[in-house]
């Protein structure tokens, strides 16, 4: 007799659990080697300069990260799979190549790395959240993960994402819900939440989430950690486990969730040049440039708002201080607003993420009886999702923002376009479980395919006096602002960290870093 759905996400959830060794189980006295958190503290870029040079070994490397991310997944459920044995074997055996010939394999020589269950791992299953994939297993590795183990990454723990992928939260039947460290009844972000939430435990150095709509940035927002979205034509994609392959006007980007700017640098470079692969027929190959630190200052631009839903205070703030902030160090920052409607452009990147209807997702969902999450099914109300026969109106927006963009120069000291767009990441610093949050802020960056990084404010939290409501707010005319104005309350939200994000142009992935990077000095250094 087939199992029903319970029984499936049952034992789904109990096999993480027995894969657990007994040493790291809660509650309980732990292994005394986790009381030594020097490695798992350290930031990838700091562990790697160890590694490679033999400071550090592999295997300690790894088990001191598989003890922490056995934690992590007990406090706040973020792991799919969890094989330690297997990442040791292999930690020990590149550490016997760097005894036998001095040499590192790669860049990221003996570092463990988490693995998002919607990349294809030969051996390991693919859910992405579905019931009815609890058994399916890959027979292939993602290219994502054929670079990474060519660079000398070692693999160890899958991370969980939502049922269908396709929601800022990260839910699933099959394995339940994965939480804020910063505030378990608030969402990690999706639908990279698993990675968000193993790294901001220090459960992982790095992981190479995935963004179709925001998922590296809002686990990277709401787990105070940096993150990056390349451009997406730059990304390799074959091997990305998705229900309805056919759809290419919205393309998803593999980028970092973790700890530093040299780790986005790091991890970046590694993604977009395709390393160690022959050929990837998915992505535009071109050499990564290497951009020095700008001689002169620098020209931002500042998106306060789309005109959609307008930010809470602290996101307000955080806007504000930053261009003051950046103003006192020598920089020009100039307001800058989107030059079309972003409510429209929002409705028609829900429809072009879902030009069948969204009929292949609701048919896997229903296809083992398992109930879909209700929220993703509000939002395909919400925009009304339908069939589409022909859309035009994509490339006309991409036209008007790089022109808007163009156009700054009439208004800069320099006389040249922006350097970069500080923006808010989202509304808020965080939201409830079940909560409809607007994408608007990271999906706008997805239809244009520009290049986005999180940068965490590490001196900034919610602050209870300092981020108010404001009580005399009139919402604007849609759901999504009078649902994010009605929600906040300061109390609810103290401590939870706060974020911006950083916008290029297409293409100028190396750029946005080199920008990013004197930003994250002037604001954290």
């Amino acid at each position: 007799m087939a199992l029903d759905w319970q029984q499936i996400a049952s034992t789904a959830q109990q096999s993480v659990i027995n894969s657990i060794p007994a040493k790291w189980r809660l509650p309980q006295t732990l292994d005394p080697s986790l009381t030594d958190l020097d490695i798992t503290e350290q930031t990838a870029s700091e562990l790697v300069a160890q590694l490679r040079e033999g400071k550090l070994s592999s295997v300690e490397v790894t088990e001191a990260f598989c003890g922490r991310a056995a934690i992590a997944h007990q406090c706040v459920n973020c792991l799919t799979a969890f094989f330690p044995d297997e990442g040791l074997a292999r930690a020990k055996q590149l550490d016997e190549i760097l005894a036998e010939t001095g040499k590192p394999v790669g860049p990221l020589h003996g570092l463990p790395v988490g693995i998002k269950d919607i990349l294809h791992m030969k051996g390991k299953n693919l859910t992405m959240g579905y019931v009815v994939w609890h058994d399916n297993k890959c027979t292939i590795d993602a290219s994502i993960v054929q670079m990474l183990r060519n660079a000398g990454a070692v693999f160890y723990v899958r991370t969980t994402m939502p049922q269908t992928g396709m929601f800022l939260e990260t839910w699933s039947n099959l394995f339940g819900r994965t939480k804020n460290p910063f505030n378990t009844n608030f969402s990690a972000g999706g639908s990279s939440g698993g990675d968000g939430s193993l790294v901001a435990m220090k459960g992982a150095p790095f992981c190479p989430s995935t963004d179709i709509g925001g998922s590296i940035r809002a686990p990277g927002t709401f787990n105070g950690l940096y993150a990056m979205r390349p451009t997406a034509e730059r990304t390799a994609k074959r091997g990305m486990g998705t229900p309805a392959p056919g759809q290419i006007s919205i393309k998803v980007s593999s980028g970092p969730n973790c700890h530093s700017m040299a780790d986005v640098k790091l991890v970046t470079e590694i993604l977009l040049t395709h390393y160690g692969l022959p050929f990837e027929p998915t992505a535009v190959r071109l050499p990564w440039k290497q951009i020095p630190a700008p001689a002169e200052k620098l020209s931002f631009g500042l998106m306060t708002s789309d005109s959609c839903v307008t930010p809470q205070p602290s996101i307000a703030r955080a806007l504000r201080e930053i261009a003051e902030k950046l103003r006192e160090a020598g920089h020009e920052v100039i307001e800058f607003s989107p030059p079309f409607d972003c409510w429209e452009v929002a409705r028609s990147t829900w429809r072009l993420w879902f030009q069948t209807g969204a009929k292949e997702t609701l048919a896997l969902v229903a296809s083992s009886g398992e109930p879909l999450y209700p929220t993703f099914k509000w939002y395909l109300e919400t925009f009304d999702i339908k069939e589409l026969t022909l859309n035009t109106q994509q490339a006309e927006w991409r036209y008007q923002f790089a022109e808007a963009w163009h156009n700054t120069k009439s208004k800069t000291r320099s006389g040249g376009p922006i350097d970069c767009l500080i923006a808010p990441c989202a509304p808020s610093a965080g939201f409830p479980h079940g909560f409809p949050v607007w994408w608007g802020y990271f999906s706008l960056w997805n239809l244009l395919d520009y290049p986005s990084i999180v940068l965490p404010l590490k001196y900034m939290k919610v602050d209870i006096d300092k981020d108010k409501k404001d009580t005399t707010y009139v919402p604007k005319d849609n759901v999504f602002d009078k649902m994010n104005w009605e929600i906040y309350d300061p109390e609810g939200w103290k401590n939870q960290p706060i974020t911006i994000q950083l916008v290029a142009k297409q293409y100028d992935d190396e750029e946005l870093i080199s920008v990013a990077e004197v930003i994250d000095q002037v604001c954290n250094g």
